[in-house]
């Protein structure tokens, strides 16, 4: 990972935790969206993922991160 995608991470998670702090930190996937992202780890294990689930697990994770980075920012504006 570059300097330069971690400032971009930065930026958009800030941007999603300013929006409504309660609200990102509140947030969680859908029943759905779980289950899917355990199935693609679970394939993932198995050396069993085509290249689409590659990419769509690389996309999860990099969402993952920035809520997560939201998340924690929201936690530090809330508790001023």
């Amino acid at each position: 990972m570059t300097l330069q995608e971690v400032s971009i991470y930065d930026e958009i998670s800030e941007f999603i935790a300013q929006m409504n702090p309660k609200k990102v930190i509140g947030f969680k996937p859908s029943e759905n969206s779980q289950k899917r992202v355990d199935t693609l780890f679970e394939k993932q294990k198995a050396n069993m993922l085509s290249a689409e689930e590659k990419n769509e697990l690389e996309h999860y994770l990099i969402i993952n991160r920035i809520i997560g980075l939201a998340k924690a920012r929201a936690i530090k504006m809330t508790a001023k």
